[in-house]
């Protein structure tokens, strides 16, 4: 039985991205944790990102580097408070 024409194959060029992952063993276990779940590689990866994303709340979005200044100033500040 063929799919229902959704509209979304003449937007599919426009709708992909491609993500390039460190390592392919990274690749592998994302492809086993996907079909683990279910779903396919888009779908597990869409449903992990847009977690993310409702998780990150009010704040938004951190970057990496902010987090290690916000660590080190706080580490800095507990260096202080024992000495």
């Amino acid at each position: 039985m063929p799919k229902p024409n959704r509209g979304k194959t003449k937007t599919i060029k426009e709708r992909a991205i491609y993500v390039y992952l460190p390592s392919l063993e990274m690749v592998e276990d994302w492809k086993r944790r996907a079909e683990k779940a279910g779903v396919s590689i888009s779908k597990f990866v869409i449903e992990r990102v847009e977690d993310s994303i409702r998780r990150e709340g009010e704040e938004g979005y951190i970057s990496r580097v902010e987090l290690i200044k916000r660590l080190k100033e706080a580490e800095e500040e507990i260096r202080k408070l024992k000495a």
